[in-house]
Formats: structure tokens, sequence, C-alpha cells
């Protein structure tokens, strides 16, 4: 028999081939922009043939909706990932949901336990080879061909040729199904106020030569709009948007750092406009392959520098990541989160991210909570989570104690929720029963946030804030007895939490620190603290400085002056006094070199000390 003899004899209209599954059998069927529509109409069209058969898919797009009552005898839907098309369907319970991780699925369909009927998937065209592509879905679509008894593809000229793991010879369809529709657009969303915000603070997270995994979405396309002067950024990710095609044309994408396939972008899928499904046409520098290769943890953790980032309906102070469910009403699914988040906390350099807005329900309802909703599950487990973002900030919980994760996950709260959750902390004993109010969060400059080079070495520097405390003792306690004499004229021996809550608890205004931190694998570090304190009846305020012993000599101290000077000349801050023994000669060319900064300086000396008084002028540089 001849090739175009072979290709003919599995051509079969829509309708006679779905005829072919037999009833009470499990049918996958490829989603997202894979989903086979005209395969899908015809099972609506012929459902008299069937009894009882399962649906299964990750994430099926159009509108055909096969749950409905005319079909309730005939099969029964069972989402991996529930879509928004068939979420209320899930809650009223006319479909089901399978909780389980994407890396897994492809073994699901290779047990015995878990016969195929059938699958339904939708593929390029063969080329001369008689190879046909999965295009923009190969995820568990090959698995479902490998497993299920009989296999219906639908040919789509629209559907692009793509590398990797997607091609699939012609032989191993049973039957044909030649159908050209255009495949689904999923538009990037226009940019907005909350989820920019929170993309910026993630795209301080993200180093040249990270390795990102992302998604589809607000904050993923507001992510890759951060990320336009970044270099050399690598893909491995399950799915993808416009956005990185945009920076792959851009050269901010080079996939040059990674070492699961050097020089090309992995996923398992992707949607978007024909912009993309263009672009990778037959692009080698895109690769798709299967979830139990693409999601595999240990796979992902091979990359350097690994950077995922994931999405949350809800999280509890204690750090329980809540992320298929609004309370008992399943919403999406688990989909990627813990495999990513586990191959990226186990990456060298690797940081696993869960970002959000704050509020839900038009600002009425707090996605911080004190206890997840009756009902909602823990995706993510308080004991795998790393970082949390929101519009407000960013909350680093891993390795730290149940009182300093409610204390950051408060930080970065909405503002109106702050105080409710701050009680709810303390009459659950997380905190302690003395912790400050949040109140003056809402003044946090932000705009003082940067990183600074000192000796060719970066650091962070920005002002203090009270999810500091640990940090600030952890300073403390490593500062010799020498350098705590100079700061405070005699050697304390401790800074309890009384103390440090209170040195943390600045209003950014009258009482103002700033600090320059070593970026740590786990935790930053504070090594060079500045801070000026004042009553507001006073025409000055008082101020002092001290840096690690490691760190002096590298600038910190004039960077830390100089920065604080200018801040406190914003606030409309006259005077700025401070004093030093009369032999610490670092403190008076530290001052010395104010001289060169527009301040009125004036000092005076007697036996012990040195005091000096500084009039901020107008014409402040900045």
């Amino acid at each position: 028999m001849t090739w175009n003899q072979r290709k003919t004899s599995k051509l079969i209209s829509a309708r006679e081939a779905v005829k072919k599954i037999p009833p009470g059998g499990r049918i996958v069927v490829g989603g997202g922009a894979g989903t086979p529509m005209a395969l899908m109409r015809a099972l609506c069209e012929e459902s008299s043939a069937f009894r009882d058969n399962e649906l299964i898919h990750i994430m099926l797009l159009g509108d055909l909706d096969i749950t409905k009552d005319a079909y309730q005898d005939n099969f029964r839907d069972n989402s991996l990932f529930i879509g928004s098309n068939l979420r209320q369907s899930v809650q009223k319970g006319l479909a089901d949901y399978t909780p389980i991780f994407l890396s897994e699925i492809p073994r699901l369909f290779a047990s015995t336990s878990f016969p195929l009927s059938a699958a339904l998937v939708s593929v390029s065209p063969p080329d001369k080879n008689g190879m046909c592509s999965l295009g923009v879905s190969v995820d568990i679509n090959r698995a479902a061909i490998e497993h299920a008894q009989i296999v219906i593809a639908q040919v789509n000229r629209n559907m692009p040729q793509t590398f990797g793991q997607s091609l699939v010879p012609y032989s191993a369809f049973d039957y044909v199904v030649e159908s050209d529709e255009p495949l689904p657009i999923v538009e990037s969303l226009a940019s907005e106020g909350v989820t920019e915000k929170i993309g910026q603070h993630i795209s301080k997270l993200i180093p040249d030569g990270a390795v990102l995994q992302l998604g589809i979405g607000g904050i993923p396309d507001a992510v890759l709009r951060n990320l336009r002067e970044a270099n050399d950024l690598g893909i491995h990710t399950e799915t993808f948007s416009d956005g990185v095609v945009e920076l792959m044309k851009r050269g901010n994408i080079t996939n040059s750092t990674k070492k699961v396939l050097k020089g090309r972008t992995l996923s398992a899928l992707t949607f978007g406009t024909n912009e993309l499904y263009e672009f990778i046409h037959q692009n080698p520098l895109f690769e798709f392959y299967p979830t139990d290769f693409v999601n595999d943890p240990f796979i992902i953790s091979q990359n350097e520098k690994m950077i995922s980032i994931n999405s949350a309906l809800q999280v509890d102070l204690t750090g329980q990541v809540c992320a298929d469910s609004i309370g008992s009403k399943f919403f999406s699914g688990i989909g990627g989160q813990v495999d990513f988040v586990r191959g990226a906390s186990r990456s060298k350099g690797g940081k696993s991210i869960i970002a959000f807005p704050s509020t839900a329900k038009n600002g009425t309802v707090s996605r911080i909570v004190g206890q997840l909703s009756p009902g909602a599950g823990v995706v993510t487990s308080r004991g795998d989570v790393h970082y949390i973002v929101t519009e407000y900030g960013v909350a680093y919980l891993h390795g730290k104690t149940i009182r300093q994760r409610a204390i950051e996950l408060i930080h970065i709260s909405h503002p109106k929720f702050r105080d409710e959750l701050l009680e709810f902390v303390k009459d659950n004993h997380y905190v302690h029963f003395d912790q400050k109010s949040f109140k003056q969060l809402k003044s946090y400059p932000e705009s003082y946030e940067r990183k600074v080079k000192f000796k060719d070495k970066e650091f962070i520097f920005r002002p203090l804030k009270m999810t500091d405390e640990r940090r600030l003792q952890d300073f403390f306690y490593s500062l010799s007895k020498e350098t705590l004499y100079h700061r405070f004229f005699k050697i304390p021996e401790s800074l309890p939490h009384e103390a440090a809550q209170r040195l943390v608890n600045v209003d950014y205004d009258r009482n103002m620190a700033m600090v320059i931190l070593e970026p740590g694998q786990f935790e930053d570090k504070i090594v060079a603290v500045a801070r000026y304190s004042g009553s507001p009846t006073d025409p000055y305020v008082d101020y002092t400085s001290v840096v690690k012993e490691d760190y002096q000599q590298m600038g910190m101290g004039s960077y830390l002056t100089q920065m604080i000077f200018q801040y406190a000349r914003e606030k409309g801050i006259p005077e700025i006094r401070s004093k030093a023994y009369a032999n610490n000669e670092m403190a008076k060319k530290m001052f010395e070199n104010m001289r060169d900064q527009s301040i009125k300086f004036q000092s005076r000396i007697d036996e012990e000390y040195i005091y000096f008084k500084f009039v901020l002028q107008s014409d402040f540089p900045t």
C-alpha cells in the first residue's frame, strides 16, 4: 500500500470517527489551544451512541458545554485542571475534578488500573516523513496517544509544527479527521495598576541569567513587561504566552544559561495570539515535551537560578497556600505549582514565588487570612513556601518562625485588613502581645529601594521595615565591642525584643532608618544601619550610623549618610545633629565628606566628643 493509500485509508468524518469509541470508557481529550473542536462537536452530535463515558482533560477551550442536562447519561466530565467554562459545572456537581500534579498525569495514563478507551487530539498535517506535530499542546497528549486503545486525530493545517517530543507518526492514529479551524486566541491582558506593581516586585527578585517558569495571565504578563532590561534569561515552563515571544525578539531571553535544553525555550503547551503561533511554527528555538519531563522537579532543579512564579487564591498567616478552591468551591487546579515550587527550591540560586493581589471581590476580602476558609485545600504547604508577593511588597518565609511569617505577611496585606490580622495573630499567640500596629506602613518610601555596589559587590539598600526585627538583632550581636562602644558610647549587653521592636518601628518621617543588606541564599543580612530620630517639637533630629567591621572602608557609611540626609531634606527637616568620640577618625572623615553636598556644616570638640551640626539646604543634590 502506498503512502497516499495508507493516508487515505484512515480518513473518516468526525461523526463516524467518534462512533468507533465504545460506551462506558475513558476518553482523553486534548485541551488548551489544542482542543480538537471538530471532534468535540461530533461527540455532542452523536451523544446517543455513548453511555457513561468519562471525558478527561486538562482544560478545554471553546464554548461547547458537554455537561448540560442533555448529555448527563452520556458523558461525565473530569477536569484535571478546571477552566472557566466548566467551573460552574464542577461547583454544581455536574462535572468532576481530579486534583493531581501535572508531572504525574502521564504515569496515571500508563497505569493498568486507569485504562483509556480513546484519545482525541489535534495535530498538524503530516510532513514528507509522515510525522505530525502536536504543536501547541504536547503536555498529556503524548501519553494519551501511547496508552489509549483508539487514537483519533483532528488534522488541522492551522496547527504549528513544533519540535521536541511533539512529533507523532501518522501511523499512530487509528482514525483521522481533516478539519481546519483557527486556534483559540488568548490575548495578553492590558496593564493594570495592581498586577503591574506585583510584576515590578517580582522582577526585582529575578537576576540576570535566571530561568523562568511563569504562565498565562495578568501577573506573568506584568513580570515580563518589567524584564525588558534583563539579560540572558531562560524559559523552562509548562506554558507561556506572547510576552515570552517579545522578550526573545528583544534579546532578553537567550536560554544561554540553561542546563536543560540550553539555547531553547522549553514548554509543555502554549496559548496566545496568531503572532505567537506563527513565531513557534517550525522554530527550533522552541521545544515542547510531555509534563512528566517538563514538570519533573528533579529535572527542573538542574537549572541554576530557577525562578518559579505561581498564583494563589488564599494564603494563611502561617504560609499555607490555597490555589485550587475558594473555600469548598473548586476553582482551578493544582496544575504544576508544586512541581515547580519544589524544583525551583532545589535549584542552585533558585527561588519559588507565589504572587497574587492582596484582595478579592473589589477589595472587600483579604486574600491573606488568619485561617483558610472552611473547605479550602492546601496546594503548597507552609514547609514548601518561600516568597509571597502582593502589590504591597515581598514576604520571604522560608526558614522563618510562625511569628516572623505572620509579621511578614501582614506587612504585605492590604492596609485596611492589617489591624484585623494583627488581632488574630495576637489572639492565637503567634506574635508577642505587645506587637506594634502596622499603620505606619502606609507611608513606606519604596522609591528608596535599590541595588547598590560597593567594591564591585552588589548589596541592597532600602528603608528599615518592621519585619527586620530579627535581622537587626542578628546585626547587633555580630558587632564587636569596639564598634558597639563607638555607636552607643557604652557596650550594651543585649538587644531584647522590646528594644528591637522599638528600633524597627520607624514612622518614615521624624524617625527614619535605612539599611544596607548583603544578599544571601535564604536570607539577606544587615551589614550597615543609619538612622535619625527626633521629637515633633524639636527643630532638629539626631543622626547615628554603624557599619559592621568587615564592611568598613567600602563607602557604606558615606552612602547611608548621603541618602538619609537627602531623605530628611525631602521631609522638610532643617537640621541634623550627631556626635562621636573625639578620636573617631572614621566618623570625622565621613562627616567632612558631607561638605561637598551643599550642606552648612559646623563642628565643635571637647575633651571627649566631637559634635556635628548640619543645616540642610534646598539645593541638596538628588
